[in-house]
């Protein structure tokens, strides 16, 4: 049976299309439970970059939200060592939030281990698919 990599490092950025432009935060102090909160625009486009080393890991997709947004592999590094995953999260009918108050945005990504390994958590049943939470 194959291994689950000791350490997992894991990448995830977004870019406001069309420019590739850069994505803002806010410094918010602890108002909202967090110092700092992004800043996304509704109606607009991301790029979604993931990277994820080790390359033995696969993803499909990553869902931002509650908007399911397909991943395609963009590139994997020569020494196999990292693979990167692009796709584009759409704002599109999100409602924007009122002036002074933040809404959370859950990020789930279904990582699959390499081929042959087991996945077993406790109380759970055997699986080949291994959900992150961010």
């Amino acid at each position: 049976m194959g291994d689950l990599p000791g350490l997992v490092r894991l990448s995830i950025a977004l870019r406001i299309q069309p420019n590739d432009g850069p994505v803002f935060f806010k410094v918010d102090g602890q108002r909202f439970g967090q110092n700092r909160t992004i800043k996304l625009l509704t109606g607009s486009s991301y790029k979604v970059e993931v990277k994820i080393k080790p390359s033995t890991l696969q993803v499909e997709n990553i869902s931002i939200g509650g908007v399911l947004v397909p991943l395609e592999l963009k590139s994997k590094e020569p020494d196999g060592d990292r693979i990167v995953y692009t796709g584009t999260y759409d704002t599109e009918g999100v409602a924007p939030t009122k002036s002074g108050e933040r809404q959370p945005i859950q990020i789930t990504m279904p990582v699959r281990p390499p081929r042959g390994c087991r996945v077993v958590v406790p109380g759970q049943m055997e699986t080949n698919t291994t959900t992150i939470f961010l």
